[in-house]
């Protein structure tokens, strides 16, 4: 992985940028387009510049046409656009952290929910690299990023360069040695790489993870076939730009030791050489090289002379530890020492006297190997420790940033519901307001149209009542004049409020004054019929004559009713 690592940031750093590609449409007919195709061109993936007024001059024109516009959607896409060039064009790299800054600014402006989510990405990354994000909170980030991106849809992600976007989350778990979220993150990733002119690096970064990944875990049947199509790939580069032609070539060779090693982990030494020797032909380099380049020879030698070893190629390997040792000579002058860097040196060196008979130098080169191979087993295992630790923080705050985050949707769901109970209170509280607005104008309409039947109800027994009284002048004319009317006789002694009268009129009664009569009878338990019917009609306000008239006695028996009352009253209280 050391080799591996080396030749990335090899490319990344050293290798110049060159593109030829040239703007074929003008800021006219890019206003012509729909958003639709505005998108589409600025998002084209073989576009590339030569430098920054190419850019520039292409750039400012489109911009300002979707302005015009009103094309935010597009405006996003072209700020995008311009920062995928922050490392190809030094003048307008700047200060990295505020570029990713102003573009998140602009997808959360211009409401590009993908672009927001990429924006984020590439502000937590800045922040992490810079050192003003923990790998803890980074962890946390990719995890919910993901899901964030799960749940919208990668596909929608495409124009981003997706694959790329999940290379990074991937690299950082593989780097932290969570191999489970790395391999689920890589192997997504996979299905959006290609391997073509602009998308060939991340298709094979994405490939040689995955492989390393079940490599470690020495998985090798899975391993080995990403090598494999890594070397089928590179063998046939499909770019014609010289630096991709070196990249290809780099990879056919650190795929071609990868395969190596892993047979050589099988016991398939045999099998393993040819790998070895394929791979170590490629990346030989002259002494004067640089030192990366004599670096990563130096470390391929040691792959391919544990093999000749292991054959027992003894003519074979002592040439290359000749090579080796030269190597190391330089390397040692040029560089800062490695204080590991040459174990596998020694132990090979030790292996190949063993194998000659020659003891005393196996012991020696042994002596030599000992110690550092202790230390590095010490220092890997405290790395181990240090990643395994490094690894739960990352969990535990992840959890902790869950349980926070759920919290958070508890309260937010509890003010949702005091906030719905709320509006379901007033909402029945409205509704029974009204309700008993519409019933009590119902029950006032009711007890008006009852008082009006009531009144009529009286108006007509006071009617009733003073043709009663005409009547019986009328017989007492009579009666003086000696005349005598059997009809006008029976007509006076019948009774003005009969018992029907008496129901229909108590019914109209109760309707507006409720609950009278039934207190009386609770007041007042052996009432009479004849006292029920006097307090009725006195409730109405009538004379004793009327009363008299309209239940067909004299006056006097009204009268005497009405002491009976009194006394009844008096003998309550």
């Amino acid at each position: 992985m050391r080799i591996r690592h080396l030749f990335i940031y090899l490319y990344v750093a050293f290798l110049p940028w060159l593109a030829t590609a040239q703007s074929d449409v003008d800021a006219n007919a890019f206003r012509a387009m729909s958003t639709a195709e505005r998108l589409n061109y600025v998002y084209d993936p073989n576009r590339s510049w030569k430098d920054t007024s190419e850019f520039l001059a292409w750039y400012r024109p489109m911009l300002a046409a979707a302005e015009s516009e009103g094309d935010e959607k597009a405006m996003f896409a072209l700020l995008y656009e311009q920062f995928q060039q922050r490392h190809a064009f030094r003048s307008l790299e700047g200060n990295v952290v505020e570029l990713e800054s102003e573009l998140l600014e602009a997808a959360k402006e211009y409401d590009v929910r993908e672009g927001e989510i990429v924006a984020e990405h590439y502000v937590q990354f800045g922040k992490n690299n810079h050192q003003l994000l923990s790998n803890e909170q980074l962890y946390a980030y990719i995890l919910l990023e993901y899901e964030r991106m799960e749940d919208i849809g990668f596909d929608n992600f495409r124009q981003f360069d997706i694959a790329r976007l999940l290379y990074h989350s991937g690299r950082f778990m593989f780097q932290l040695e969570d191999y489970e979220k790395a391999l689920k993150i890589l192997l997504n990733a996979e299905k959006y790489t290609e391997p073509t002119d602009n998308g060939l690096q991340v298709w094979i970064f994405v490939k040689n993870h995955i492989q390393s990944i079940y490599q470690r875990q020495k998985q090798y049947d899975l391993s080995i076939p990403y090598a494999k199509k890594i070397i089928e790939v590179t063998s046939k580069c499909p770019s014609e730009k010289p630096s991709e032609q070196l990249f290809c070539k780099t990879w056919l060779g650190i795929a071609s030791v990868d395969i190596a090693s892993m047979l050589i982990g099988q016991g398939k030494f045999e099998d393993g050489e040819l790998y070895a020797n394929e791979g170590y032909a490629l990346l030989k380099s002259p002494l004067d090289a640089e030192p990366y380049w004599l670096r990563a020879e130096y470390d391929m030698l040691q792959v391919l002379i544990s093999t000749k070893l292991e054959l027992k190629k003894l003519d074979e390997a002592g040439p290359l530890l000749k090579r080796a040792a030269e190597i190391a000579s330089i390397l040692d002058q040029k560089e800062d020492p490695e204080y590991f860097k040459h174990v596998k040196f020694y132990q090979n060196y030790a292996r190949y006297y063993e194998l000659r008979g020659d003891y005393a130098e196996a012991v020696r080169y042994g002596n030599f190997a000992k110690p550092l191979q202790d230390s590095l087993d010490r220092r890997n295992d405290a790395r181990t420790l240090e990643k395994i630790q490094q690894r739960l923080a990352a969990e535990k705050y992840s959890e902790q940033l869950k349980l926070v985050e759920s919290e958070k949707q508890l309260q937010k769901m509890l003010r949702n519901a005091a906030f719905v109970i709320m509006l379901l209170v007033g909402a029945l509280a409205y509704g029974n307001y009204h309700r008993l607005q519409y019933k009590r104008k119902q029950a006032m309409a009711e007890l008006e149209a009852a008082k009006g039947e009531l009144n009529s109800f009286t108006q007509s027994l006071r009617e009733k009542s003073e043709l009663a009284e005409n009547l019986r002048l009328e017989l007492e004319k009579l009666s003086r004049s000696g005349e005598r009317s059997e009809y006008l006789e029976k007509l006076s002694r019948s009774t003005i409020l009969t018992d029907d009268d008496w129901s229909q009129f108590r019914s109209i009664f109760e309707k507006v004054h409720p609950n009278f009569i039934e207190t009386q009878k609770t007041l007042y338990p052996d009432l009479t019929q004849a006292e029920l019917r006097y307090l009725v009609l006195e409730k109405l306000q009538l004379t004793t004559h009327e009363m008299a008239n309209m239940l067909g006695v004299s006056d006097g028996t009204i009268r005497q009713t009405k002491m009976r009352m009194k006394r009844k009253v008096g003998e309550g209280n």
